[in-house]
């Protein structure tokens, strides 16, 4: 009776391993489509499956904005989408359970940029004062122009509610008191506006930091406090 019982559970085991190794060969084809907030379809977005820091799905959106990968069953994997109109669109996707061949269907909804909307705002500067503190803008716009080739975005800047916000009238009132060439010299002198001050501490973090000049455009503006800065798309490629 022992051996008898013995050569069952022998066989039980030897079972359950083989149903294991079975399991771990299972893979699930995964049928994506990828959309925007208005629910339409993405041509040419490059779709990468992590698990943990290894890719193991690489795909790309056809005219319907659809792709396809496969993917091992009952694990959590870190999704990113990338094309010229996209950053930092990331997911977690959950590939259910399961011991046989399934085909999965999910759409992924991403955010794409698009020229006037605005990016993110900021609050850089105390009350007054023209030097920025430590901000994400400094560290996220530098890396956004590196993956995004044809981005050019616009910065506008407000100088709060206890501070002037034109410096235009300002220029053109001095501009028609300064007579000839000793008046064009005292206008050059002239100190900086608070929003100048603020323009010129930006422009020279970002190019320190690495940002492309040529591609951002500074604007005064009025922002609702305490927002201070808003980063703005100011043109961006459609072609894919």
């Amino acid at each position: 009776m022992l051996g008898r019982y013995s050569l069952l559970g022998v066989l039980c085991a030897l079972f359950a391993v083989q149903s294991a190794v079975l399991a771990q060969g299972v893979t699930f084809l995964i049928k994506g489509k990828v959309v925007d907030s208005k629910r339409n379809v993405l041509q040419g977005v490059q779709v990468y499956a992590k698990d943990g820091d290894e890719i193991v799905g690489k795909s790309k959106t056809t005219i319907a904005g659809e792709f396809t990968m496969t993917l091992k069953p009952g694990k959590t994997y870190f999704m990113s989408f990338e094309r010229s109109d996209l950053f930092m669109s990331q997911q977690d996707f959950r590939v259910p359970d399961g011991k046989s061949y399934q085909e999965i269907n999910q759409d992924f909804q991403v955010k794409v940029l698009a020229k006037g909307d605005t990016i993110q705002q900021f609050t850089l500067f105390q009350e007054g004062q023209s030097n920025s503190k430590t901000a994400e803008l400094f560290t996220m716009l530098p890396e956004m122009m590196r993956k995004l080739l044809h981005l050019k975005v616009k910065i506008v800047v407000s100088a709060g509610n206890g501070a002037k916000q034109s410096t235009k009238g300002k220029k053109e009132k001095n501009t028609q008191k300064a007579k000839g060439k000793k008046g064009a010299q005292a206008n050059a002198s002239a100190p900086l506006t608070l929003i100048e001050k603020r323009i010129q501490d930006i422009r020279s973090k970002l190019i320190a930091a690495g940002a492309p000049e040529s591609r951002i455009i500074f604007e005064e503006g009025k922002l609702k406090s305490p927002k201070d800065v808003a980063l703005i798309v100011a043109s961006i490629a459609s072609d894919f």
